[in-house]
């Protein structure tokens, strides 16, 4: 009977955050498209989001297809199958590996980011002093941040797409000694304009997913700095797993 009881608590608890988050959803939405656009608060946030997220996100695309590889080449060398490891990279690199780990790197960064800085605006009472103001917090904090995410993490799966695509074939070319002048064309050789827009599709969406998530959590601190640092946990975790499912849908529906 305990045990029954719980998981009627633990479903209830879900389906009443499942519910509240999809409310979150459509008010952030509703607001985006209303005025007034404060363009100076999508500039900082693209700065902070999008430029200084950059660096970060092209080192791991490239240390990716760098890694991805070499993991190839070993594993192909055995059926003498070597000059098929551009081919297989590019394709890997493209529709699957580039957006989602720079989907990833986005949640530990910026989502976390976002929860901590909203999160601590709410327990310092500072989004109810917004409120008074007659500002409306979700148009003044949420929709900049989303905006300016999938802005962002669309321009970052496009330059980790080739950023990783080129650390692979630095030690393919220099390392493991693939022609290197057949390398990037043999690696977009299978590669139709459906793959990149997915690939840059996919960057949108878990950008819009990160930012969501990020916002919902920090409007929902409770409990001081210790409740700041929970939802910040949460939202990472959240997020992650919010990526990876989207994912999944998006390669059934696309492909």
């Amino acid at each position: 009977m305990i045990i029954v009881n719980l998981i009627y608590q633990f479903f209830i608890v879900l389906f009443r955050e499942i519910g509240n988050f999809s409310l979150f959803i459509l008010e952030t939405f509703k607001w985006t498209f209303r005025r007034p656009f404060r363009k100076k608060l999508f500039v900082e946030q693209m700065e902070k989001i999008g430029i200084e997220t950059l660096p970060v996100a092209l080192i791991t695309s490239a240390f990716i297809g760098m890694i991805f590889i070499v993991q190839l080449y070993y594993s192909l060398k055995e059926f003498s199958l070597e000059s098929v490891c551009p081919g297989s990279l590019g394709l890997s690199l493209i529709r699957e590996l580039a957006p989602v780990l720079a989907g990833l790197v986005m949640a530990g960064r910026v989502g976390a980011a976002i929860t901590a800085e909203i999160g601590t605006m709410k327990v310092t009472d500072q989004i109810d002093a917004l409120s008074i103001l007659g500002v409306n917090p979700i148009q003044y904090l949420s929709v900049p941040r989303l905006v300016t995410t999938a802005l962002a993490m669309l321009g970052i799966v496009i330059l980790a797409n080739f950023v990783g695509l080129y650390g692979g074939y630095f030690v393919g070319s220099f390392v493991l000694n693939l022609n290197p002048r057949s390398f990037i064309s043999d690696a977009l050789k299978d590669l139709v304009m459906k793959d990149f827009f997915a690939s840059t599709l996919k960057g949108f969406i878990f950008g819009i997913i990160i930012a969501l998530v990020g916002c919902w959590k920090g409007f929902n601190v409770r409990g001081g700095s210790k409740g700041v640092g929970k939802a910040t946990m949460e939202s990472v975790v959240t997020a992650m797993i919010l990526i990876l499912g989207a994912d999944y849908v998006l390669n059934l529906v696309i492909w």
